[in-house]
């Protein structure tokens, strides 16, 4: 059946996220997307550099760039944030009920920073070895 009505389409503003904080916080969660993709842009050219001796210390060298080291810990800060911000919605996600009552979001959060710090410290101690 088709009609003769256009249908009504809500205006959406570019800058819709702008109104709220959460909207704000929101969005630059969302924004935690860009250096994950410069770190696995690294991984794969880290993996390459493996090839040859002369690329890993060209790799070296380019970890070793000052601009480098702060886009690094750019990184680093902000995969932190997405990390911390993913621990707190994951009890939202599970309804974990214990006896007759609900796991209340606290031990869920610890225990996936537990499990992030001793995975850290494993591959750190691999690593080193």
């Amino acid at each position: 059946m088709m009609t003769k009505r256009k249908p009504y389409v809500r205006e959406v503003k570019a800058d819709w996220w702008k109104r709220l904080g959460f909207y704000k916080f929101y969005m630059f969660r969302e924004s935690t997307a860009v250096p994950a993709v410069w770190f696995s842009l690294v991984l794969i050219y880290g993996v390459f550099a493996l090839g040859s001796a002369e690329s890993w210390y060209g790799f070296v060298g380019f970890l070793a760039n000052p601009v480098v080291m702060v886009i690094n810990i750019i990184t680093l800060i902000m995969a932190l944030v997405h990390t911390k911000t993913w621990f707190d919605l994951a009890p939202k996600a599970a309804n974990i009920v214990v006896g007759t009552e609900k796991l209340s979001a606290k031990p869920i959060v610890m225990f996936f920073w537990g499990v992030t710090i001793v995975a850290s410290l494993i591959i750190l101690a691999v690593a080193l070895i």
